[in-house]
């Protein structure tokens, strides 16, 4: 692994007392934060604000570019000249030139934000993903806005935004003429089970909500019995592409998670999402049935992998075994984060953020090939052949795996 976090500084006859650095840790969800172009790694190092570039033949740091407060996603714009950097804190994109014969070579030459001309607040809130439509259209993920942004690479300029009806666009990705957008805080369905008092059925509605949460909601209602219950009209939107020609919203999937960490799309439009899906259900009968942690069996989540067909069809793989069943030990693969998939579409790359490990998994069959354990919290994967460059999150290093036989991932010293 290299770390990115720190230089070490020569030995001094006398040491100076060490400054404050006085960085605050946001603790920024990340998306895509490694990316590859040629024989430059560029590295989100989210704590520092900076992006960090590793020479792929000698693997080492070659440039620290200061950039916004906490980096969290990259992108290449597709003709290379230039590296794409959200940042989170800062509410803003900076351009980093990546031209070799530039004289702002691996610098910041532009920042793209979004202010209301009357409030002068940001219109530009907390973005997350960044994916090129083309040479001369971007969009970039506003997470705490719901919308996506469609930028004019030249101008440097929101056209217009693009409104995505579920809480939280973190990963995007455009693959042929499809922008794909997954949100993080997808539902599952589920809710308390209030309703109105002619409907009280005792499986979906076992409490009159209004008595109960709006007449007294200035003091402590007692006495209902709640339940949290899968509803069929509650919605579940969770995966949203647009025609990146005309920006139109062409479809939506439901239903294919709970917490959507990480997208991937193959050359087919075949759709893979690293997500975990909550089992809030499973003890929710705590009123009319008394459930409690038993019905959990200690699984609150199930960690897997959506696979969604162009056509729009899910199926789930499963990445330990179902409860009451539980993985054995140093077989958990815990909050699948970061997905890849390779250039020939057969072998999925993932990050089990939650476990420490890259695992590989067969595209078509679900099959579990080979894992590997890199540094703390793998947060982001790029591939480059046989190779995967993986950003370790709380570790701040990156790990370098050979993927030449994914049966046996080995990390490369």
């Amino acid at each position: 692994a290299f770390w990115i976090g720190f230089a070490l500084s020569p030995a001094t006859a006398e040491r100076p007392t060490p400054k404050e650095l006085g960085y605050t840790s946001f603790l920024s969800p990340p998306a895509s934060p490694i990316a590859i172009y040629d024989d430059r790694v560029f590295v989100a190092n989210t704590p520092s604000y900076t992006v960090d570039v590793i020479d792929v033949a000698s693997r080492k740091m070659i440039a620290r570019v200061d950039v916004g407060i906490d980096p969290v996603s990259i992108s290449v714009r597709p003709d290379g000249p230039e590296v794409w950097v959200s940042n989170h804190v800062s509410d803003s994109v900076s351009v980093i030139d990546n031209d070799p014969e530039s004289s702002t070579y691996l610098h910041v030459v532009a920042t793209i934000q979004d202010f209301n001309s009357e409030t002068k607040a940001t219109r530009f809130d907390e973005p997350v993903g960044i994916a090129f439509a083309n040479n001369d259209k971007a969009y970039v993920a506003l997470s705490s806005e719901n919308e996506i942004a469609v930028i004019d690479v030249a101008e440097r300029k929101v056209m217009k935004r693009l409104t995505i009806t579920a809480q939280d666009p973190r990963a995007i990705a455009v693959r042929g003429n499809r922008l794909y957008v997954i949100p993080f805080e997808s539902n599952n369905k589920t809710q308390l089970s209030g309703g109105a008092k002619d409907d009280i059925d005792g499986e979906l509605i076992t409490f009159d909500a209004w008595e109960h949460w709006i007449r007294h909601s200035n003091v402590l209602s007692l006495g209902h019995v709640t339940d949290i219950v899968k509803h069929p009209r509650v919605p579940d939107r969770d995966l949203y592409i647009f025609d990146t020609k005309t920006d139109e919203l062409v479809q939506t999937v439901d239903t294919l998670g709970t917490l959507l960490y990480g997208l991937t799309v193959d050359s087919n439009g075949r759709v893979f999402i690293a997500q975990t899906d909550a089992r809030n259900d499973a003890n929710g009968r705590s009123g009319t049935k008394k459930h409690g942690l038993a019905e959990m069996e200690n699984r609150a989540f199930l960690n897997q992998i959506t696979a969604v067909s162009a056509d729009g069809e899910a199926r789930f793989i499963d990445l330990e075994p179902l409860p009451p069943q539980h993985p054995e030990a140093g077989e958990a693969l815990a909050t699948p984060f970061a997905i890849e998939i390779s250039d020939d579409d057969s072998i999925l790359v993932a990050a089990a953020a939650g476990s420490d490990k890259v695992f590989t998994v067969d595209a078509d069959s679900g099959r579990i090939l080979g894992r590997v354990r890199v540094g703390s919290v793998p947060r982001g994967i790029a591939l480059d052949g046989s190779s995967a460059w993986v950003l370790n999150a709380v570790a701040n290093t990156v790990s370098l795996i050979d993927m030449s036989d994914p049966a046996k991932l080995k990390v490369e010293e």
